[in-house]
């Protein structure tokens, strides 16, 4: 195979809220009214969890297109390790599994209240080597009042927690947060365990460790009830409730330890690069920004997963647009951009020819050799 990018078309999963219209008008699609395919798992080595409601066998998967036949985004880095991978030589982790899951996700509705399991408990009770720390970084919102919850600023003990989840008491739960506000441009880290929701009207790009693992604490969402197994993982309630933080998280700690402050890496005449996710989370994940007005380069030689925000051009002479996303393989050493038209001012003073992207990463995973020490190795958990 040679070392262009491939493109990830979109790969729309059934949830069990609505939204999606956002998602689908990034997408360059006709937008229509929300539905319960509001997130598209663009880049994914996992299958989600949906039950009944499973709309294929490996729904979640990526699939792309090589040499004209369609493949799984598994079956790819199965057969072309050296072409994925680059310079790399990825572990293998106890159960043999490495992966990789990246969303668009559109939120209609606020989401359930929620938290998701970290990696020793998804051992202990499944078996796998993932749990579900994830990032957000929000693309735009519905409104000017956008919000997340984020961690318990009032926190319940775990009995009364358990409490409020049985009896179904919406209200107790609701008061147990504050709302956190954000806006296009935020990214936030969120551990596993950290007690969560996603308010109505927020369209981000969610990193996440590759499963689809969570405990739901209100039954319903956009007037879909969830069957049983989709509340607790399978589990029952007692079950589940040591997933949760129940320290206190006040708005100021959110803001200081979750939110992530870009960090410039490299700034010319052209384009600037800046490094999203701070260095201290790059056992989960790694995100680079990129934009400008002219030409680019940047290092490869690893896989990256890019997303086109805003204008276009071409990468080693592959055309890319606004809105979509392309897995470029760790084959290639380096990359160049080069963009759709020579910047200049316009009669409105703003700069034409204006372009915008993410680069997704591998995380940098630390691993414990036979002596205890700890190295860094290149993986995608």
């Amino acid at each position: 195979m040679n070392s262009s990018p491939i493109q990830l078309k979109p790969n729309y999963a059934w949830r069990s809220y609505l939204g999606g219209s956002q998602l689908r008008a990034f997408r360059k699609e006709e937008s229509g009214d929300d539905d319960h395919f509001p997130e598209d798992w663009l880049a994914s080595t996992s299958r989600a969890r949906n039950g009944d409601n499973l709309q294929r066998a490996d729904e979640g998967v990526s699939h792309v297109t090589v040499d004209g036949r369609d493949m799984a985004l598994n079956d790819l880095i199965a057969s072309q390790p050296e072409w994925f991978w680059g310079k790399q030589t990825p572990p293998v982790e106890e159960s043999g599994q490495i992966g990789v899951l990246i969303k668009l996700l559109d939120a209609g509705v606020r989401l359930h209240l929620q938290a998701h399991p970290n990696r020793e408990f998804v051992k202990q009770r499944f078996g796998g080597n993932a749990g579900k720390t994830e990032c957000w970084y929000i693309l735009s919102t519905r409104g000017d009042d956008a919000y997340v919850y984020l961690g318990f600023q009032h926190p319940p003990t775990q009995q009364e927690w358990a409490n409020m989840v049985r009896e179904q008491d919406l209200n107790g739960m609701r008061a147990c947060f504050e709302k956190f506000p954000v806006k296009p441009g935020d990214c936030l880290m969120v551990p596993s365990g950290t007690p969560h929701a996603i308010g109505d009207g927020i369209f981000m790009i969610e990193l996440q460790e590759p499963t689809d693992w969570v405990v739901r604490c209100e039954f319903s969402a956009g007037g879909h009830v969830l069957e049983h197994n989709a509340r607790f993982m399978g589990l029952e309630l007692d079950d589940v409730l040591p997933v949760f933080d129940y320290r206190e998280h006040s708005l100021e700690s959110v803001a200081n330890t979750m939110i992530q402050a870009p960090h410039v890496v490299r700034k010319t005449d052209a384009f600037t690069e800046e490094r999203i996710i701070d260095s201290k989370h790059q056992e989960f994940f790694r995100l680079r920004r990129l934009s400008g007005c002219g030409a680019a380069n940047f290092a490869g030689g690893e896989p990256m997963v890019l997303i086109m925000l805003a204008g276009s051009g071409e990468l080693d002479g592959v055309s890319i647009a606004a809105g979509e996303t392309w897995l470029l393989p760790g084959a290639a050493n380096n990359w160049n951009w080069t963009a759709a038209s020579t910047p200049h001012v316009s009669s409105e003073s703003s700069r034409e020819g204006e372009w915008s992207f993410l680069l997704a990463q591998p995380p940098v995973r630390r691993v414990s050799t036979n002596s205890d020490a700890e190295a860094h190795v290149e993986s995608t958990d």
